[in-house]
């Protein structure tokens, strides 16, 4: 069998062999035959000069070639801060159109129960606006300075909130809740700070004492909406936060609010208090 196969193998080669043969004879037979697999060669079209100039991909190579200048980096577009009432619907509109995904409420803005909703549930992708002018020209948001801090006890989110904002808000020095209050109405009696923040275990007492004293109108800092409320009905100039149960992220979101307004308080308010002052 094996012999069957080799014999097979010899004579395939030979009739391979002899068809390469006749196949070269008739080659050389034709005149003016060119190889098989040769290219004809053609005479050069003309003389290198170094001349890149038609090439855009080559002109870097001319000598005395400046390369062009780096495209300035574009400018990131301040996003328009949304002001009056502003809907959930919005304000997800505002999150998705911004730049950098992060919508911006002016320092008047309110929202609605649903828009609070989502700020809860977004609280990274919604910050309010900052005193710097817009650009076209408009009147930026002023920030208020000079707010006051104290807490009844050492708190790590207090410590990292404040000291986030401390060119922002000063600490206060006082040892009792009753002396920091009196302390912070008598500043802002002055007109010396605007308002100050209290972080406090428990709201009840803080709340008490502060709204005793006739240039405080304090506020529990228990969500966003309530502040935001207690900004826009009565011109809050004092923020009570009960730390141990306030996470960090939601604390930021409230003191922020807080300390980008200058208090106002709404006339009919103020009417409202004056009558409550003389209650016996």
């Amino acid at each position: 069998m094996e012999q069957d196969q080799q014999k097979l193998v010899e004579q395939i080669a030979r009739q391979v062999v002899e068809i390469l043969r006749a196949r070269g004879a008739n080659a050389t037979d034709a005149p003016g035959a060119a190889a098989a697999g040769t290219a004809p060669i053609r005479p050069p079209l003309g003389i290198c000069t170094g001349d890149y100039s038609k090439f855009p991909e080559l002109r870097d190579r001319m000598p005395g070639h400046a390369a062009p200048p780096p495209a300035p980096p574009a400018e990131l577009v301040e996003s328009v801060a949304l002001t009056g009432i502003v809907t959930a619907n919005q304000l997800q509109e505002a999150m998705d159109a911004a730049p950098d995904g992060v919508a911006v409420l002016a320092t008047d803005a309110r929202l609605t129960p649903l828009a609070n909703d989502l700020a809860r549930q977004e609280p990274d992708r919604i910050r309010r606006a900052t005193a710097q002018a817009a650009a076209s020209g408009a009147a930026g948001v002023t920030v208020a300075t000079g707010w006051l801090w104290w807490s009844d006890g050492p708190c790590p989110v207090v410590d990292e909130v404040v000291r986030q904002r401390r060119d922002r808000i000063q600490p206060l020095h006082a040892g009792q809740l009753a002396q920091a209050i009196r302390d912070i109405a008598g500043q802002m009696h002055g007109g010396r700070i605007p308002g100050a923040l209290l972080f406090v275990h428990s709201a009840a007492r803080a709340m008490c004492y502060a709204n005793r004293c006739p240039s405080v109108r304090a506020v529990v800092g228990t969500c966003g909406e309530a502040v935001e409320q207690g900004i826009s009905e009565m011109g809050a100039n004092v923020l009570v936060i009960e730390h141990p149960h306030v996470g960090p992220a939601a604390m930021s979101a409230m003191v922020d609010r807080m300390i980008q307004q200058v208090p106002n308080v709404p006339t009919q308010v103020q009417r409202d208090l004056a009558e409550m002052a003389r209650c016996p």
